[in-house]
C-alpha cells in the first residue's frame, strides 16, 4: 500500500513539476520581452498590463508564496509517508496547507487575468488543471482526518 501511495505522490508531484516548466516555457518570450524592456531602464511609473506595477507586484508575491508554500508541503508529505507516518495529523495539516496554498494561487491568477482582459475560456483551459489538483488535495486531506478520527475513537473502545 506504501508503494502505491508513493508512486501516485511522486507521478502528481511530477505533473505539477511538469505544469510548471511548460508554462514557463510557454511563456519564456514575455518574460525575455519584459526584462529586456527592465533592462533598458523601464519607468515604475508605467503601467504592467494594464495594471499598476505596485499589483502586478502584490499579485507575484501571493503566487510565489503560496507556490512555494504549497510545493514544499507537499514534498514534506511525501517524505512523511516514506517514513512510515502516514496517517498522522501533520499529514493533514500538509495536505490542507498544498490545497488550500494551490486554490489561492489559482484564485489570484484567475482573477489578475480576467481583470487583464483574458478570454474566460482561456483562463479555463489554463487553470483548471491547477482546481482539480487543489480540491483532489482538499478531498484526500479530509479522508485523512475522517480516517484519523476513526482510528482514536476505536483506540478509546475497549
Amino acid at each position: 500500500m506504501k508503494k502505491k501511495l508513493n508512486v501516485f505522490c511522486i507521478l502528481m508531484l511530477v505533473v505539477l513539476a511538469a505544469e510548471i516548466v511548460i508554462g514557463t516555457v510557454l511563456h519564456w518570450d514575455s518574460f525575455v520581452e519584459g526584462w529586456n524592456e527592465g533592462a533598458e531602464g523601464a519607468d515604475l511609473t508605467e503601467d504592467v498590463g494594464g495594471h499598476p506595477w505596485w499589483l502586478f507586484l502584490i499579485v507575484a508575491i501571493i503566487i510565489v508564496y503560496f507556490g512555494i508554500r504549497s510545493f514544499i508541503s507537499f514534498v514534506r508529505f511525501i517524505l512523511n509517508v516514506n517514513r512510515n507516518q502516514v496517517f498522522v495529523w501533520e499529514n493533514v495539516h500538509l495536505l490542507r496547507w498544498t490545497g488550500w496554498g494551490i486554490l489561492i494561487v489559482l484564485v489570484t491568477c484567475v482573477v489578475y487575468e480576467l481583470f487583464s482582459n483574458v478570454p474566460v475560456d482561456t483562463v479555463y483551459m489554463e487553470y483548471m488543471d491547477l482546481a482539480i489538483f487543489g480540491v483532489f488535495n482538499l478531498i484526500v486531506s479530509e479522508v485523512f482526518a475522517i480516517g484519523l478520527k476513526l482510528k482514536e475513537e476505536q483506540d478509546l473502545t475497549i
